[in-house]
């Protein structure tokens, strides 16, 4: 059975009634979070950075500023983060400041966003000019700061599993599919793919789809100037399936997210070989990282790579902005100079080396690059100048951009779970036109 979407909630109520609830609300302007000595507490609502991240990039930045506190909290997960979000945005709560994702949705949220022309014209050109248009909203307004960028595909696989079965990394889609057969003959789930999660999905499609044609297939269809069912993209959406169907990824694997369950579930008790994720999950091969202690793989050695070839065209990584954050509109006075400095802490300042230092993503402002120890493990160093290198060299864009069709990502991962689960591509693709 077909899944069906679940609207947005902000699509629940007219932009009239949200303005509405919004004045009626309580608003992040005014005196309110302005003590009467003139410090300064500003709310900061996000999914990342995780709980080890944050604690060191605010205390950084509040021993520099004593006179502000910044009040975070932190969802568990995009998905979760976006729903709370949508509920303060609803409730005419919306945050002093507030991650945000670029794509087909970005304006949704922008909408409550100050334009960074009235904070950050002193210190935005820190940041990758390029990374500025993902940030752009429709009307033109940059609505964000880049923060983060990342890209996909890749995976995170278990170099000590790898050699204790004897099996090969694979360079191509036999060597998957033998590295697979190995892998299930002794036991082992071969590539924990978290299926469930729509935007993976999508993130491995646009991945996989540039490997056909001229790679602009995928991206034509999203901005409505190509058809979904374009051979190129059938082609894609057929490989996409076979990773299934021969067994690559696991059974049931349209049921797995990868958080925590690719993960948690699968490789860290050492019951897969790898998991296909995108590249901020190179930290996870980094001495220190808060994921791996006091696991079945704690002793073992971790790893990432690009994701093998798939198609006709050789394998790139897609990537660009994973990461902005947005000031609320409501904002002025103190508490918008106060904002201000945390904005520029974290795009281009102390804040920004701390988290890219976690590997949590890469950077985006141009005179940062991450910090490794010296003491880190060949196989640490050699996937961080792995991913780096795929980043680098990228020059096709992780996240579609859809102007008529704000959920897109959520329609096309649905249609992409479908074929997994054994629809028929193209009359799936067809129903995205």
């Amino acid at each position: 059975m077909r899944k069906e979407r679940r609207p947005r909630l902000l699509k629940t109520l007219s932009a009239a009634l949200v303005f509405t609830a919004i004045a009626a609300g309580c608003s992040s302007g005014g005196d309110e979070g302005v003590a009467a000595d003139g410090t300064v507490t500003l709310t900061y609502r996000s999914w990342i950075p995780t709980v080890d991240q944050w604690t060191d990039i605010i205390a950084a930045f509040e021993a520099e500023n004593p006179d502000i506190t910044i009040d975070y909290q932190g969802a568990d997960g995009a998905k979760s983060y976006l729903g709370e979000l949508d509920n303060l945005i609803l409730a005419g709560e919306v945050p002093d400041m507030y991650g945000i994702q670029v794509g087909a949705a970005f304006d949704d949220y922008a909408e409550y966003a100050l334009d960074t022309q009235e904070y950050a014209s002193d210190w935005i050109g820190g940041v990758n000019p390029e990374l500025l248009e993902a940030t752009t909203t429709s009307d033109g307004v940059v609505a964000a700061v880049p923060i983060l960028t990342a890209g996909s595909e890749f995976y995170l696989y278990n170099e000590t599993l790898f050699a204790e079965l004897g099996i090969e990394l694979p360079t191509d889609y036999d060597g998957l599919v033998a590295a697979s057969q190995a892998a299930k003959a002794a036991g082992i789930t071969p590539f924990a793919m978290g299926a469930a999660d729509g935007w993976h999905d999508v993130d491995f499609f646009v991945w996989l789809a540039n490997q056909y044609g001229d790679g602009e297939a995928v991206y034509d269809a999203a901005a409505g100037e190509g058809s979904w069912t374009d051979e190129d993209l059938v082609t894609a959406a057929t490989r996409w399936q076979q990773l299934f169907t021969d067994g690559i990824f696991q059974e049931g694997a349209t049921s797995t997210t990868t958080y925590p369950s690719a993960r948690d579930d699968y490789l860290l008790t050492r019951k897969a070989l790898a998991m296909p994720t995108g590249s901020w999950h190179v930290s996870a091969t980094l001495e220190g990282n808060a994921e791996t202690p006091g696991t079945a793989v704690e002793n073992d050695v971790l790893g990432m790579a690009p994701f093998p070839t798939l198609g006709d065209n050789p394998a790139t990584s897609t990537s660009g902005v994973d990461y902005a954050l947005a000031l609320s509109g409501e904002l002025d006075g103190e508490k918008l100079e106060a904002a201000t400095k945390f904005a520029e802490f974290l795009a281009v300042g102390g804040g920004q080396q701390t988290w890219v230092n976690s590997m949590q993503g890469f950077p985006a402002a141009t005179a940062i690059s991450p910090e490794l120890a010296a003491d880190e493990s060949a196989t640490a160093l050699s996937s961080v100048e792995a991913v780096t290198e795929a980043l680098q060299s990228s020059t096709t864009a992780r996240k579609l951009s859809s102007p008529d069709n704000d959920g897109l990502e959520t329609d096309l991962g649905v249609v992409l779970q479908n074929i997994a689960n054994g629809a028929d591509p193209r009359t799936e693709l067809g129903t995205l036109d």
